[in-house]
C-alpha cells in the first residue's frame, strides 16, 4: 500500500474545542507530507414531518463553515495544506462513506466513543459501518495522547494456503510500517489464535494441562511464531517484536495491547457472514470498545482464493 498521501479527517459539530481526530492529523500530516480534508457531516433532526422525510438540519451553514475554518487555522499554521467540506444526509455514516467514495482520500481518521452493547450488536453504529465499508484505512482516534516514540502494533492472521489472508496481513503491515516510520515509533507484530491442542482435547471432562497437552501448545506456538517470522521479515520487524499468544483474539489483544502499551494497532476488518456482522460483530468491533488505544482498520482487498 502507498504511504498515505490524503488524510480525511472527520469533524464532529457537536464539540468544542479541539478534537482527538484534528490533533492526530496535525501529528501526522507533514512527516507524510499528506494534505488534509476537514470534513463535516450533519444529520437531519430525528423525526422529520412524520412522513419519513428527514427534518431541517442540525446546524447552520455558518456554524459549520465557521468550526471548519477554525480547525483549518491549525494546520495552516504547520504549513499544511488543507480544504474543508460540508455534507448533508440522513445518516451519519452513509453520508462519510457517500464522501469517501467519490474523494481521493487515502485515510479516513475520525474519532471514537463507547457505545452500549446494545447498540454495538444490533443498531451497528457509525464506527461499525465505517470499519466495514471504508474502501481505504480507518484511524478510529480516542482521547488519548501518543508517546513521544509511539508503539505501533500490527495484528495478522498468518495463514500461507489462503490468498486473501496473505494479502490482507500485508496490507495490514505495509500500514503499521508506514506509520511506524513516520512518526518515529517502534513496531510490534502479534497474532493470538485458538490453539488447535486445547479445541481438541475439550469436551465434557474438565480440560487438565498434561505434558502431552503442553507440548502440543508448545508446539503449535513454536510454529505459528515461524509463519510470522517469514512474513514480518519482509518489513524489517526483529524476532524481539513479534509475539504470538494462544487465546481468544478479541481477549488476547487487548492484553498485550495493555503489556506493551500500544498508542496504535493496526487490525483488519474481514468480511464474515450477514448473521455473523448483524449479531455479534466481528473481532475489530468487538476490539474497538475494548481498547484504549487507537485502531488503524484495514479492510481486505476484493480477491479470490
Amino acid at each position: 500500500m502507498e504511504q498515505p498521501n490524503h488524510l480525511l479527517v472527520v469533524v464532529d459539530p457537536t464539540v468544542t474545542g479541539r478534537q482527538s481526530a484534528v490533533d492526530k492529523a496535525l501529528i501526522l500530516a507533514r512527516p507524510l507530507g499528506a494534505t488534509v480534508e476537514l470534513l463535516l457531516c450533519d444529520m437531519a433532526r430525528e423525526g422529520g414531518d412524520g412522513a419519513g422525510r428527514p427534518g431541517e438540519p442540525q446546524g447552520s451553514l455558518a456554524q459549520h463553515q465557521d468550526l471548519l475554518e477554525a480547525l483549518a487555522v491549525l494546520f495552516r499554521e504547520r504549513h499544511t495544506e488543507v480544504s474543508t467540506r460540508v455534507a448533508y444526509g440522513d445518516s451519519l455514516h452513509r453520508a462519510i462513506l457517500d464522501y469517501v467514495r467519490q474523494s481521493n482520500a487515502t485515510m479516513v481518521i475520525k474519532d471514537t466513543h463507547h457505545h452500549s452493547l446494545a447498540r454495538r450488536t444490533f443498531l451497528r453504529n457509525t464506527d461499525w459501518h465505517l470499519a466495514h465499508g471504508s474502501p481505504v484505512p480507518l484511524l478510529l482516534t480516542k482521547n488519548n495522547e501518543w508517546c513521544a516514540t509511539p508503539v505501533i502494533m500490527a495484528a495478522i492472521e498468518p495463514d500461507p494456503s489462503k490468498k486473501s489472508v496473505t494479502a490482507l496481513n500485508r496490507k495490514i503491515l505495509s500500514c503499521a510500517t508506514s506509520l511506524a516510520a513516520c512518526m518515529s515509533g517502534d513496531l510490534h507484530v502479534i497474532h493470538t489464535y485458538i490453539p488447535t491442542a486445547l479445541a481438541a482435547a475439550s469436551g465434557a471432562e474438565p480440560l487438565r494441562m498434561t505434558a502431552d497437552l503442553a507440548g502440543s501448545l508448545e508446539c503449535e506456538t513454536s510454529f505459528r511464531l515461524g509463519q510470522l517470522q517469514s512474513l514480518a521479515r519482509l518489513y524489517g520487524v526483529p524476532p524481539a517484536r513479534l509475539h504470538v499468544q494462544p487465546g481468544a483474539p478479541e481477549h488476547r489483544i487487548v492484553d498485550l495491547v495493555s503489556q506493551y502499551k500500544a498508542d496504535v494497532i493496526v487490525i483488519g476488518a474481514s468480511s464474515h457472514g450477514r448473521w455473523h456482522r448483524m449479531i455479534i460483530g466481528s473481532t475489530a468491533s468487538s476490539v474497538l470498545e475494548s481498547l484504549t488505544c487507537d485502531i488503524l482498520v484495514v479492510r481486505p482487498d476484493p480477491i479470490r482464493d
